[in-house]
């Protein structure tokens, strides 16, 4: 009798380690959330209960070296975010650390998926080629902020010329609703 006994409390003891893992595991994703601004208020109810839990587990008899290894690692672990979490609520509290909440996207219409890519010929020597580069950038960008047209070229010229090229491809596609720039050989 004694060794069913012994049995079923040596499971039960690995059912609880197994709890404290889960819990654990469960309570470090919810934590991230809210570090992350996406929870507008910390588990904290969540984290009392699992430290009551761990705290009852500790205490418990019967424990085969094996099993209170187990228990050690599982409580450790619980202890070592316990005090990460109590630290970086402190450091919110005092206003030394910021969350940023996330804004929720306004449903409007779908951003456009990435379109052809346009290639044009660009050449130092040329400033036209320039200017028709920047009247398509613009097309492409119709609704956005437009850059000044005289930074822009400016800037496409720097490129070119940190790079040391005198004449180059430059090529505009659309990925998610922007347009992207890259300057080829």
């Amino acid at each position: 009798m004694d060794k069913a006994k012994a049995a079923v409390e040596i499971q039960d003891m690995e059912v609880l380690i197994r709890e404290i893992e889960r819990r654990t595991e469960g309570l470090k994703l919810q934590y991230i959330l809210f570090f992350n601004g996406e929870l507008d208020v910390p588990p904290e109810k969540e984290r009392g209960d699992l430290e009551k839990f761990v705290r009852n587990a500790q205490y418990s008899s019967l424990r085969s070296p094996r099993l209170g290894l187990l228990l050690q690692n599982a409580v450790s672990r619980f202890t070592l975010f316990n005090n990460m979490w109590l630290k970086k609520l402190n450091e919110i509290e005092s206003g030394l650390v910021t969350i940023q909440k996330k804004r929720v996207a306004s449903p409007g219409p779908e951003p456009k998926t990435q379109q052809v890519e346009k290639v044009f010929g660009l050449s130092l020597n040329n400033e036209v080629s320039f200017e028709n580069f920047y009247e398509k950038y613009c097309e492409l960008n119709a609704g956005g902020a437009l850059p000044g047209k005289d930074s822009f070229i400016n800037s496409l010229k720097t490129k070119m010329i940190s790079s040391n090229l005198v004449d180059a491809k430059a090529a505009i596609s659309v990925e998610m609703g922007k347009p992207r720039i890259k300057i080829k050989k």
